[in-house]
């Protein structure tokens, strides 16, 4: 019996089990890999991984499963009738509620997991659905395996839709609005490379500052501004065109649609 389970190594959940070997909380001899693309089987073969016959193999061999796959992948785990219970299944399977994994896989231990793309260079954002059901031992491993790949807050399972605009979605959000920046700074005369140097390490230092300075945000925004100043006069135009709306509607359609794709 292996501790855990993986299916599907694609990018994040190759991503999740290099940060799992790195930060040692298993060793490869008590990891079980399932995936159908047979370069990715060649890869963590040649690293010494074991994989499992079929997607079956895998459940019924492991005491903890991280479920890495695409939602319209989980239908085709239907025809299989899965001997097992009370493993501790791990979902960063989007939009699929604990009672849609059990139609699969019956009764288990289940954890609902929100990560995000930066989680592929190990600078994630991971919300998780504190599970009462699990002991204290099997859910802090499920922490540690998260903040392995980078940041980690324990959520209730009924705002795992709510979190999505703040992290899930956030990297999106975040790249239209420095691409609009940026693009105006070419625009504007400045060579490509410049203007996205600049942009995206004023993000990652304006982040850090609201994370390590004392003051608020307010007060951040406010010490960035000089009376009369150019900074001012931009943030006159966000406020003329009600930026604070746009962005609550946009938070109040991605959350509209995560609950729309629960019924599909």
């Amino acid at each position: 019996m292996y501790k855990l389970g993986i299916l599907g190594i694609g990018n994040m959940g190759g991503s999740i089990l290099e940060g799992i070997l790195k930060a040692s909380i298993y060793q490869k001899e008590e990891i079980l890999l399932y995936d159908v693309n047979s370069d990715i089987v060649s890869k963590y073969t040649n690293m010494g991984m074991s994989f499992a016959k079929d997607e079956k193999d895998l459940v019924e061999n492991v005491r903890m499963l991280l479920l890495a796959i695409k939602p319209q992948m989980l239908d085709e785990l239907k025809k299989y009738e899965f001997n097992t219970e009370g493993i501790v299944i791990i979902s960063i399977v989007a939009g699929k509620t604990k009672e849609k994994l059990e139609e699969i896989f019956g009764k288990q231990k289940y954890v609902r997991v929100m990560p995000n793309t930066p989680s592929l260079i190990k600078y994630g954002a991971t919300a998780i659905a504190k599970e009462e059901t699990l002991t204290k031992e099997e859910f802090e491993v499920v922490v540690n395996i998260f903040k392995a790949i980078g940041h980690v807050e324990v959520i209730s399972d009924d705002l795992m839709n709510e979190v999505i605009p703040l992290n899930g979605s956030m990297p999106a959000f975040l790249y239209y609005f420095a691409k609009c920046f940026i693009d105006k700074g070419v625009k504007d005369g400045l060579d490509y490379a410049t203007a996205k140097n600049l942009a995206c390490e004023a993000i990652i230092g304006s982040a850090k500052m609201i994370l390590e300075s004392d003051k608020d945000i307010d007060t951040l925004i406010k010490n960035v501004c000089s009376p009369k100043g150019a900074t001012l006069e931009g943030l006159k135009v966000f406020e003329k065109n009600k930026t604070k709306e746009v962005i609550e509607s946009v938070s109040d359609a991605t959350i509209k649609r995560a609950y729309e794709l629960l019924n599909i």
